[in-house]
């Protein structure tokens, strides 16, 4: 009973909060009916007309401006309400049906409906009713009340059912508006003389118009025709109840609800769970619709995964307000997966520190939990509510679980009570291994869009932060840890202070606490500090840590402030400072998001901020002057070259490993000779002016080589990318970067993406270096892209094509390959640009690549030049083509 009533309130919520958000409806309610009244009272007679009234029998006579202020009034009540309930249903109707179906009960929406309609209908005929009894003074208000509320309520059902059934917004208020004034202008006996017709108690108002004239002229009631009038109402709400099933039904065939979930195949208790957690998911969305669209941006749906995200988000809450500025700070998309990791790391510390219970109970809590998330994140889905949003969080975004093995072990001994810190060192150590068990370089990955970067010195910096991060929560429980025996202190600092366990749960360490606790917060400041150089070529991020690290400083100053209240209460700061300088903090960090989308220039939502003014990598437009192209050696000149140039040319580069063995030199030797190749390639592309060369550099596949020679590899990369020392950035050349930086050491990262930047507005060749690059990857990661786009319901999926496919390819604005070139012999593309080489003519040479320079490449583009490509279409007649080659020549101008 309790989940119906929460359902039922939700929805009038939802309804209620539809209708507050229609501004005009208030507008006409506060003022169109005083309007038409005051109107009818200057512009109509006030004579006498004398009329029979049908619900009594009797003849009366009123004024003309009464009696038309009376009609006047029933025709703005009418109107009014069926423009609201039609607008709410045009407006949620489309949100209504996905309601139903996700489970929403459909009945607890009509009932919703309902209510909003009769919440709406009284407020609107009690205002009415006292505008008119301001003007003059009706016999019987009560009735003539009731009388326009019940002409609300019919209206009301029929804007249901309009919104329903019509297409068009401008459809549903013509039809309102001309049913109101029509049923309204036949009743009235100084416009119509056929008002006492037989005919007009078919109309809608008709009940409602013969009580409200009773009401006003008459002190006989006639609650009678207020029944007829809830007639009406109740055939109208039954058409509403039709159309509104009509409106929210299932689009879907039979089949596809059988393959869906919602066929006979399923069970009864199947279908009844899956529809109470569908039921339980449209409630809390309607409950919290901001942080639900978070969720539904990273693609969470099931319920289960979700309970496991807001227990999390409940977990940082409940943790402090520190806790809870951190996902404040950070970009919204990544809130989850903060919850999730938060979550993770205060549950299992919650079990080891469990005070209640006996250590082997704690320990065998902590291996059970430890080992079962194990487990499940290998499987990839779990039961548990907590332990399914971690595993979510780990498969969404990619995040390493090396560390976490480690990390549980610890805890594990922490459980056993078997963790002590003789000094600074291991406590430095233990807190390594808990800080972001997840992999802290990921975590920077997903914190740095392109355009952006985060150098080592900002993961060293972040290494001080969490110090005196940890240290602050290791003062906070210190009065909790004193109970239990176990000082999460270096036993140096608590030696040199004389201060043990046994005095702090009594209170009776004194001064000696009082010099140690300030000595500690001394050097968090220190940390801190430290840890303010972050985001140097990462201002949003620089921004956010500076807020955190200005909250941590007050926290710190009430510590020394008042050193012995960490013995007898949690430490709390001051509320307002506090939340002023987060809200300061946080327009600060937008700002700097902004900032970097504007510079920037990016379309998506992932491209955010913009790097500091500091010449080293603000990146300006490239104004040096540019060198032509290095001549080849033996100074060989291109030749003609047949038909157009390709527009795309994509090399894999094989055959350097082997190009050092056959000389008896290391392999790292043959990647340095291939380095040469490739300037000479490029400068052999800039003279024939290529547009575009993609370059398989280092593949996903590669990694598993030894690792001497990766180091090479990397090496060579690194200082091919350096802008002052290699020669080819000197050139016309633009710099694009397809891959993923996983993996990849921050350095040279730092370098990839500053040469990005620096050649951003070059127009010469577009040279794309495939670096940790996976074919397969690349194509995963646009599935992803594009399913995200459908469950956000920004895309519909039978509406894909492959443009929409293409837009999230690593580097959606070059053309497909027309000719791939691989050297060395091998003949296989080795998950190379596979989407964009369907249609590309191959040419594999035997040549290694150290061996390869210009000539080859103008070869093998003289040789693509001479090639027939019909892209599956069959060739033209031969009559055709020799017809069309006359015509050509005949066209031709003759030499005199």
């Amino acid at each position: 009973m309790r989940r119906h009533l929460v359902l039922f309130c939700t929805a009038v919520r939802y309804d209620l909060a539809e209708h507050a958000r229609n501004r005009f409806a208030i507008v006409l309610v506060i003022f169109y009916v005083p309007a038409w009244i005051a109107l009818t009272h200057a512009a109509m007679p006030d004579k006498a007309v004398p009329f029979e009234l049908k619900a009594t029998g009797e003849l009366l006579s009123t004024t003309g401006n009464e009696l038309t202020g009376l009609n006047g009034a029933i025709n703005a009540v009418t109107l009014i309400t069926g423009f609201m309930m039609f607008a709410a249903t045009f407006t949620g109707g489309r949100f209504d049906r996905r309601l139903v179906m996700a489970g929403y009960p459909r009945l607890h929406l009509l009932l919703a409906k309902t209510t909003s309609l009769a919440l709406a209908s009284a407020l609107v005929a009690a205002y009415a009713t006292t505008v008119i009894c301001l003007s003059w003074s009706p016999r019987q208000p009560l009735l003539l009340a009731s009388a326009l509320f019940c002409a609300a309520l019919t209206y009301g059902a029929l804007g249901v059912i309009f919104g329903s059934l019509l297409r068009r917004e401008v459809e549903g208020m013509f039809a309102i508006v001309m049913t109101s004034v029509v049923d309204n202008a036949l009743q009235n006996p100084i416009l119509s003389s056929g008002a006492n017709s037989w005919a007009m108690r078919f109309l809608p108002s008709y009940g409602a118009l013969q009580a409200g004239a009773a009401a006003g002229f008459s002190d006989t009631s006639v609650p009678g025709y207020l029944g007829i009038e809830l007639l009406w109402f109740g055939a109208t709400a039954l058409l509403a109840l039709l159309a509104f099933h009509h409106r929210t039904r299932n689009r879907l065939s039979r089949t596809a609800r059988r393959s869906s979930g919602y066929g006979p195949g399923q069970s009864a208790a199947t279908r009844k769970r899956s529809d109470r957690q569908q039921g339980q998911w449209a409630a809390a969305r309607l409950r919290h619709p901001l942080r639900f669209r978070l969720y539904r941006k990273a693609g969470i749906t099931d319920w289960t995964t979700v309970a496991g995200y807001e227990m999390c988000r409940r977990l940082v809450h409940a943790s402090g307000p520190l806790e809870t500025a951190i996902p404040q700070l950070l970009p919204a998309r990544l809130r989850p997966m903060l919850w999730a990791v938060y979550g993770y790391g205060r549950t299992i510390d919650d079990l080891a520190d469990a005070r209640n219970e006996e250590r082997h109970r704690r320990t065998a809590r902590v291996r059970a939990f430890s080992e079962s998330l194990e487990a499940e994140l290998r499987s990839g889905h779990s039961s548990d509510r907590l332990r399914a949003a971690v595993v979510h969080a780990v498969w969404t975004w990619d995040l390493p679980t090396e560390k976490v093995s480690a990390t549980n072990a610890l805890y594990r001994l922490e459980a056993r009570g078997d963790h002590r810190f003789a000094t600074w060192e291991d406590w430095h150590r233990y807190w390594d291994t808990l800080a972001f068990p997840f992999g802290i370089q990921r975590l920077m990955a997903l914190l740095t869009p392109p355009g952006l970067a985060v150098t080592p010195s900002d993961t060293q910096a972040l290494r001080y932060w969490n110090y005196a991060y940890s240290l602050l929560d290791c003062l906070r429980d210190l009065s909790e840890d004193a109970e239990d025996g176990r000082l999460k202190l270096p036993e140096t600092v608590l030696d040199r202070h004389a201060v043990t366990c046994q005095e702090l749960r009594r209170g009776q360490a004194g001064d000696r606490f009082t010099a140690m606790v300030r000595e500690l917060t001394q050097q968090g400041r220190l940390w801190l500090d430290q840890a303010g150089r972050i985001g140097a070529e990462h201002p949003p991020l620089a921004e956010a840590f500076q807020t955190l690290i200005a909250l941590q400083r007050l926290e710190l100053r009430r510590m020394e402030t008042d050193p012995q209240a960490l013995l007898h209460r949690r430490q709390t700061v001051n509320t307002l400072r506090f939340r002023g300088r987060l809200l300061y903090g946080r327009l600060r960090v937008a700002r700097a998001w902004q900032r970097h989308t504007t510079g920037s220039g990016a379309a998506a939502a992932s491209a955010l901020p913009c790097q500091r003014p500091e010449p080293k990598t603000e990146a300006p437009r490239d104004e040096r002057r540019l060198l032509p192209p290095v001549p080849h050696p033996s100074g060989v000149r291109p030749p003609p070259l047949p038909g157009p140039l390709p527009r795309h040319v994509a090399v894999i580069m094989d055959g350097n490993g082997r190009w050092a063995t056959d000389r008896n030199l290391p392999r790292g030797d043959g990647h340095q000779a291939g380095q040469q190749a490739l300037r000479d390639v490029i400068y052999g592309a800039l003279e024939i002016g290529l547009a575009n060369l993609s370059l398989y550099v280092l593949s996903t596949e590669n990694w598993s080589r030894p690792a001497p020679e990766i180091e090479k590899i990397l090496r060579i990369v690194r200082d091919g990318l350096d802008l002052d020392t290699e020669e080819v950035w000197q050139r016309d050349v633009r710099l694009l970067w397809s891959g993923r930086p996983d993996n990849l050491p921050p350095e040279l990262l730092d370098t990839l993406r500053r040469t990005v930047r620096a050649t951003r507005t070059r127009t010469g060749l577009s040279v794309n270096l495939c670096f940790n690059y996976g074919g397969r990857n690349e194509i995963t990661d646009a599935a992803q892209a594009l399913a995200r786009q459908a469950a956000r319901g920004e895309l519909d999926p039978d509406h894909i094509t492959h443009r929409h496919f293409a837009r999230h390819l690593h580097q959606p604005d070059l053309p497909d390959v027309d000719l791939l070139i691989r050297t060395g012999g091998e003949q296989r593309t080795s998950n190379f640009l596979p989407w964009q080489t369907t249609y590309a003519e191959l040419l594999f040479l035997a040549p290694l690549w150290p061996d390869f320079d210009r000539t080859h490449l103008w070869q093998a583009i003289d040789s693509y030049g001479r090639r027939d490509r019909r892209f599956g279409a069959t060739r033209p007649p031969a009559t055709e083509t020799l017809a069309t080659e006359t015509v050509q020549r005949t066209d031709l101008p003759r030499s005199s």
